[in-house]
């Protein structure tokens, strides 16, 4: 009875998460135009989505039983996790450049290049995350948010527009947002870890209760 409760709940959970996967990326096409309008948008919004929509495909497909074998052969590629997020932030990299912004409105080719490589951003993530301990975690979130803030500053401050399609005001919009996530993602992953929730309870800890030994 257990056994059978638990493959529906997994079952469950599997359909959620394609349920998911799906809606963002259908979403992500069909609202294409409106989406990439602002770079603000395109940027905070369509992005964040292909990527959570790479993540969601990944869950869903982990709780297959006949994947799991190709998964472990995967994971062999994968060691510490390292691969799959330097795959991660070089795609997120690259699609923080003006440019390839730029590309991806004007060329058809571009813009499924950019769903292709964010979806399976977003589809590496989690395995790495897993296979990686907290010090790679901690050693990449550093990059990934240093160079949101950096690319954040750099639309703001810049003077003069970066992107042919995208207006100044919209650009210092994009620029604050990135600078929010370099500051919200950070806290997000420090809250998750429970090394960190230990560290600050740490001194509210109740004291260990006191054997009484001896006659009552």
């Amino acid at each position: 009875m257990k056994t059978m409760h638990s493959q529906f709940s997994s079952s469950m959970k599997a359909a959620a998460w394609a349920m998911l996967g799906s809606l963002l990326l259908v979403i992500a096409i069909a609202c294409r135009q409106p989406l990439e309008q602002t770079m603000a948008r395109h940027m905070l919004v369509q992005i964040p989505m292909l990527l959570i929509a790479g993540v969601s495909l990944n869950r869903f497909l982990a709780r297959l039983p006949g994947l799991r074998t190709i998964a472990r052969h995967a994971g062999s590629w994968d060691e510490y996790g390292l691969t799959g997020l330097a795959v991660f932030l070089l795609a997120s990299a690259y699609w923080m450049i003006p440019k390839a912004l730029d590309s991806a409105v004007a060329s058809g080719l571009m813009e499924t290049g950019k769903f292709a490589s964010l979806l399976v951003a977003g589809f590496v993530l989690p395995a790495s995350l897993s296979r990686a301990n907290t010090i790679l975690q901690l050693f990449f979130l550093g990059n990934f948010a240093s160079m949101m803030a950096i690319a954040g500053m750099l639309y703001q401050d810049t003077s003069t527009r970066l992107c042919n399609f995208y207006l100044l005001d919209d650009q210092v919009l994009a620029g604050t947002g990135l600078v929010t996530l370099a500051v919200v993602i950070p806290v997000l992953w420090c809250l998750g870890q429970e090394s960190v929730r230990e560290f600050f309870r740490g001194g509210q800890q109740a004291a260990p209760e006191v054997v009484k030994v001896g006659h009552p």
